[in-house]
């Protein structure tokens, strides 16, 4: 910008130059080519300061889509580290409910067994329980059988006594009755 300021007025002095001094124009001649070789290098630093803004505004606009890249290359690279932490916190949650699923199956696996354990041991208890039953039944019976034998027995016993006394009883009888019938036959009767 200082540049075109300084062109402008450099413009207007020569102008003013060229206007105010017609009779010296030939005089004047070479001040003009001198004017034209200034204001084309004038012309000539604008356009390499046009090229560099130029260059610069590529530059710039280069950098800029280089920094917008590496902006959503870097928020890419957290997206996906941060995908790959909640996958890694989701897998975390799989496998703690994996193994307390297992830890559950197993929990439920000696539940069943320490049941059937108890369960058996119930059932050997009702057998020995029945088993003792059953013997004490059966000794309880052939007590029975025994005592009514015993009983019968000694029945028996006691008839076979009784006969035998009666027996004795009416020996001894017929022993008086002998005696008493000898007795009177000596009397003579």
């Amino acid at each position: 910008m200082k540049l075109k300021k300084l062109f402008a007025t450099l413009l207007v002095l020569t102008l003013a130059l060229a206007l105010a001094m017609p009779a010296f124009a030939d005089a004047n001649s070479d001040y003009l080519a001198a004017v034209k070789a200034y204001q084309n290098q004038i012309a000539a630093r604008e356009a390499a300061y046009l090229d560099a803004v130029n260059a610069y505004k590529a530059q710039s606009a280069s950098k800029a889509a280089a920094d917008a890249k590496a902006i959503v290359a870097a928020g890419q690279a957290a997206h996906q580290k941060q995908l790959n932490a909640n996958a890694a916190v989701v897998a975390a949650g799989q496998a703690a409910k994996a193994a307390q699923l297992k830890q559950n199956a197993a929990y439920e696996t000696a539940i069943k067994a320490y049941q059937a354990q108890v369960a058996a041991q119930e059932n050997a208890y009702i057998s020995a329980v029945k088993a003792t039953q059953a013997r004490y039944a059966a000794t309880a019976k052939a007590q029975g059988e025994a005592v009514i034998a015993a009983g019968k027995a000694a029945h028996q016993n006691q008839l076979n006594a009784n006969a035998a006394y009666e027996g004795a009883i009416k020996a001894y009888q017929a022993q008086i009755a002998a005696r008493e019938a000898a007795y009177l036959r000596s009397l003579g009767l």
